[in-house]
């Protein structure tokens, strides 16, 4: 009988397992599908920030290009894929409110990235007369692009719902994007403390 009941309890602790794992690889997918359509408008929406810094302080502008547009939206579709994988563990499952989700996640996503990449002025832009403007912007960005991205999660999320065979898209996301998003997140976290940082301190030792 004791036997029995082991064996019952393993196989139960391996369902609940398997169970957590289905539940996590789906809401990364989902995450990973909606942070696709959020990182495209981002991308376009940094693009925007910095034409509108550039008309202010002519000084600054380089003049459109269709690649170096490109290359923007593809960095914005890949910071998002990054960082959606903190956003569905820290904040996916809360029961919170949509709104909350987005303000939290958009002021953490402020301190722990943005904090850094201001106060280490890269190319020597975000410094001097155009500072004001131009964290201000960057800084309504940040949370612009967490409410469009709760939004789209929550979106898939219901759409998916809706029938079991579209899950299926949420784990073939997941398989194609798990990799990528997660090398980009740690290169994100090596550029904070490899070069963003050595060059805060440099910045404040002057």
């Amino acid at each position: 009988m004791i036997i029995i009941k082991e064996e019952q309890s393993a196989e139960a602790v391996k369902e609940t397992a398997s169970m957590r794992w289905k539940s996590i690889t789906r809401n990364l997918g989902i995450s990973f599908m909606g942070a696709i359509f959020t990182g495209f408008i981002f991308g376009l929406l940094l693009r925007l920030v910095m034409g509108i810094i550039a008309f202010f302080f002519p000084h600054m502008a380089s003049g459109f290009h269709f690649s170096g547009t490109l290359m923007i939206v593809i960095l914005g579709i890949a910071v998002t894929l990054a960082n959606s994988i903190i956003y569905t563990i820290v904040f996916q499952t809360s029961r919170i409110s949509l709104i909350r989700k987005g303000f939290y996640f958009g002021l953490l996503s402020l301190i722990i990235f943005g904090t850094p990449l201001f106060l280490s002025n890269p190319n020597n832009e975000l410094f001097g007369p155009q500072a004001p403007l131009g964290i201000s912007l960057f800084s309504a960005l940040f949370f612009i692009w967490a409410f469009l991205l709760v939004w789209s999660i929550e979106r898939i999320t219901k759409w998916m719902e809706q029938s079991n065979g579209r899950l299926k898209l949420a784990y073939i996301s997941f398989a194609i994007l798990v990799i990528p998003a997660a090398v980009m997140l740690f290169n994100m976290f090596l550029e904070i403390f490899y070069e963003m940082i050595p060059a805060i301190i440099e910045n404040f030792s002057r």
